[in-house]
């Protein structure tokens, strides 16, 4: 007796794999950047090949459209990175011994995470999702101001 496991030629789907979580899923409230738009009352800098836009809660004050802020998640090269904006709301922010931050000027809050403040009265962070090297966020924090971040 012979028994055969022919399929028939009938191909088979590949079984989906969903993707870890973004950086951004736990930071704010995912949407799509038309309705983010319709949270706040700045124009956020947009990197190219963002993957996904989020609202933010505000840095400090009431939770309300003029204090939110917006994540964007993009990938540069390899690296998936989350660039978060908000309004500055007329305070200093100082981080450990690096000093206050400063329109254009990158400091580090961590190992791998800058921030710095645009003359538009933004704040903004850079931060990886995932493994990176601090020179890797150094020099994608120089080329997004260079693009335009500090614009705002």
């Amino acid at each position: 007796m012979a028994l055969s496991a022919c399929s028939g030629g009938q191909r088979h789907a590949a079984p989906e794999v969903s993707a870890p979580p973004l950086l951004i899923d736990g930071r704010g409230t995912t949407m799509p950047l038309e309705q983010v738009m319709t949270h706040v009352t700045f124009r956020p800098y947009v990197p190219a090949q963002a993957m996904a836009f989020a609202v933010l809660p505000p840095l400090g004050d009431a939770d309300t459209d003029p204090h939110r802020g917006v994540g964007i998640e993009y990938l540069s090269g390899r690296n998936a990175l989350l660039l978060s904006e908000w309004p500055k709301q007329h305070y200093s922010i100082q981080f450990g011994r690096s000093g206050m931050l400063a329109d254009c000027r990158p400091v580090h809050y961590s190992t791998t995470s800058v921030a710095w403040t645009t003359p538009g009265n933004l704040v903004m962070t850079l931060q990886p999702d995932g493994p990176a090297e601090a020179p890797t966020i150094d020099r994608e924090a120089q080329r997004l101001i260079a693009a335009g971040a500090c614009r705002r």
